[in-house]
């Protein structure tokens, strides 16, 4: 059961009535809104619905609570985006009243916290503590179970742009090598050159969502666990409609598994082929004798030659339909060969390479997560904390992505988190109003606000002047 003050009510966003209320000389409160450049993003997915709702469904261990969940998590999805980390400090994201108010909460608690049990003087609505209690009682399967069920649901509900082609990969976090074994769960890989690596393994399924990635679904475990041991379970448990489209790179390559996914699941396949692969040295052998090379359609200097059915045959999987030879030189002039296949019967290989295409951009916006939110970035040891910050970190991504789908960015530079940071720091000369009567509130730019003073009673005009002196004492 919530807590709360009992005069600190949960407030609706009505425009036109809290308007009105103003002009009849009704008005509780007004704050102005202290926006980060990050700030816009959250609020997207507040208006939105889901952010709010994916918050509040977290496995909360508490069995009463003065802070409601939604609150102590939405500065952890601030931090994630903004590249802060410290779990302490987390509640000095939480600093704009419009963001408190979209939450469902009067802009107080920004100042007066949620309860009155401090005894010091208040700087925080709440202290960073908090959540570190709160995870504490948190089991590590619980927080997976909470982003593979409720998150899953929420994005396949409020992605506009779905397009039921997905994308299974894997990524490494890594540790300091003389603090892994502090590390729970934290393990140790060596790669063919002998490079020695200490951390974590992070298998994830992304659905490409108008050209950007949302991911769905995760699983963890020690860095030396094999991508597709992991992607074997983790599509398992997946919920993906029939006719799903899934693109893998090479390693994930099991003739057996992905004949069970074309014929048990219904869910087609395009990936690229190992070089020293039978289907590969037949297509070059093949390529070489017909002489029939095209040129590539999006990339210079490289051809293309398309693979036919009966070419695509192989013992240990007989369910790839469609295929294509790319040819290339390497920076050190050696020549590359990749093929391309398909289990989708009659698509063209042009079509299988702007397919696998997408893989490229979405892996240009994973490397911006692991750049801009500082994904490796792991200030505790203990595995429920590396899972939450992992997980909350992805959640930031989701809803960046989604963001910027509602702003229409198409291309690479537009996705850049950094650059939108740099191109909102310098866009707030019109802050934002927030006024409050009763239960209800509503927004205004700083100008607009103005017009309205000027047609109010004296006796409302006053009332304004109090408050102002109030917020600026």
């Amino acid at each position: 059961m919530i807590n709360l003050f009992p005069d600190l009510p949960i407030i609706r966003h009505k425009q036109k009535e809290t308007i009105a209320n103003l002009k009849a000389g009704e008005i509780d409160d007004l704050r102005v809104s202290n926006k980060l450049p990050i700030d816009d993003i959250v609020k997207y997915g507040l208006q939105e619905n889901f952010l709010k709702d994916g918050l509040k469904s977290f496995p909360d261990p508490r069995k009463t609570f003065d802070i409601p969940i939604e609150a102590l998590l939405l500065p952890q999805v601030l931090q994630r985006l903004n590249d802060e980390h410290s779990l302490l400090l987390a509640p000095y994201m939480l600093n704009s009243a419009e963001l408190m108010t979209e939450l469902g909460y009067s802009a107080r608690v920004l100042e007066e916290g949620f309860n009155n049990k401090n005894t010091y003087e208040r700087v925080t609505p709440f202290h960073g503590e908090t959540l570190k209690h709160v995870l504490l009682s948190t089991k590590v399967d619980q927080l997976f179970n909470w982003f593979n069920t409720d998150w899953n649901q929420l994005m396949k509900l409020n992605a506009p742009g779905r397009t039921r082609q997905y994308i299974i990969d894997g990524t490494e976090i890594h540790v300091p090598k003389h603090l892994y074994k502090k590390y729970d769960g934290a393990g140790v890989v060596t790669n063919n050159e002998g490079e020695v690596r200490y951390g974590y393994k992070v298998v994830w399924i992304q659905e490409i969502i108008d050209r950007k990635g949302v991911i769905r679904s995760m699983t963890m475990s020690p860095i030396q666990t094999h991508d597709l041991k992991l992607g074997k379970e983790l599509i398992a448990d997946f919920d993906f409609e029939e006719g799903a489209l899934l693109l893998m790179d090479r390693g994930f390559l099991d003739g057996e598994w992905i004949t069970h996914l074309k014929y048990d699941r219904k869910i087609d396949v395009c990936m690229p082929l190992k070089c020293n692969s039978e289907i590969t040295q037949f297509a070059i052998a093949q390529a070489e004798f017909d002489n029939k090379w095209q040129p590539h359609p999006t990339r210079e200097k490289q051809k293309i030659c398309e693979i036919k059915k009966s070419e695509l045959e192989w013992s240990l999987c007989q369910s790839f339909n469609s295929g294509e030879l790319v040819r290339f030189t390497k920076k050190n002039s050696e020549e590359e060969n990749i093929v391309f296949v398909d289990t989708r019967a009659g698509i063209s290989g042009k079509n299988i390479l702007a397919t696998y295409d997408q893989r490229t951009e979405i892996e240009e916006s994973h490397r911006q997560m692991k750049c801009f939110q500082g994904l490796e970035k792991l200030p505790s040891k203990k595995l429920v904390h590396v899972v939450f910050r992992i997980i909350m970190g992805t959640i930031a991504y989701n809803l960046f992505n989604l963001f910027l789908n509602s702003e229409k960015c198409s291309t690479l530079e537009d996705y850049t988190l950094k650059t939108h940071r740099q191109r909102r720091r310098s866009s707030e000369r019109n802050p934002e109003i927030i006024i409050y009567t009763g239960d209800t509130y509503a927004i205004l730019n700083n100008l607009d606000f103005r017009d309205i003073i000027l047609t109010l009673k004296k006796s409302t005009q006053m009332k304004l002047r109090k408050i102002f002196k109030e917020l600026t004492s």
